[in-house]
């Protein structure tokens, strides 16, 4: 089976750096000082619009950031945060323009029915992997989602950490240990999709390829988490 899992992965990196977010989930956990004096702060057209298309509040300033753990229910808010955000719908809506243009999910065919086919297939693969990667499993297994900044270090060094955190992660109670939500929220995920993908792409080795592209996905959305604050200062001034 075709994949765009390259293609997603680029998108998710030029959304970053064209439009990431100034808030981050340490601001929610700083206390209500740290809210009054951020509403003090005028804030940029950029941050505002960029907080409505990509609203970042999964990722900790600082690999070393000890903060308060998230209860099940807000790792549940998370998703629903990620999800029904307006740049979802449309950058899937874009995702599935390019799987019918190389012709990702043959079965499906082509015009306007097989576009809206690839359109439910990709909304669903992106709402399974939200629910049991950022809910479900972190809850059962009580591990932290977010993403912590190294933020300093050299461009390699911070690239190879940004990559590998979808293989490690952090338990609530800080310690790090093997990202068991990332590949069983990946597989979950992959394994759904058989039920609503055609069926001649309903074997192991699709599945397997399916699941090796999420987490390759996932670890390019890192290095975007990584380096867009980079950018944003360097675009736009440093805030």
């Amino acid at each position: 089976m075709q994949q765009s899992w390259l293609f997603n992965a680029l998108i998710v990196c030029l959304v970053c750096l064209s439009s990431g977010s100034a808030q981050t989930a340490a601001d929610q956990a700083s206390g209500t000082a740290r809210k009054s004096e951020a509403t003090k702060k005028p804030r940029h057209l950029e941050d505002k619009v960029l907080d409505l298309v990509v609203p970042n509040t999964l990722v900790i300033e600082g690999h070393d950031t000890r903060v308060a753990p998230l209860t099940s229910g807000q790792k549940f808010s998370q998703v629903s945060k990620n999800f029904f955000n307006p740049f979802t719908f449309v950058g899937i809506g874009i995702e599935a323009g390019f799987d019918q243009a190389i012709d990702v999910h043959h079965a499906y065919g082509q015009g306007a029915k097989g576009y809206f086919k690839r359109y439910g297939a990709d909304i669903a693969d992106t709402a399974t992997g939200q629910f049991f990667g950022v809910g479900v499993y972190p809850s059962v297994f009580h591990t932290d989602p977010r993403y912590y900044r190294m933020a300093r270090g050299g461009v390699l060094a911070r690239g190879f950490y940004s990559v590998t955190r979808v293989l490690v992660t952090r338990t609530d109670s800080g310690r790090h240990v093997f990202n068991v939500p990332e590949i069983l929220g990946s597989a979950t995920s992959s394994a759904i999709s058989r039920t609503y993908y055609p069926s001649d792409e309903r074997n192991i080795g699709d599945f397997a390829y399916s699941m090796g592209s999420r987490i390759a996905f996932d670890a390019a959305y890192n290095l975007a988490k990584e380096f867009w604050p980079d950018v944003r200062n360097h675009l736009f001034g440093h805030r």
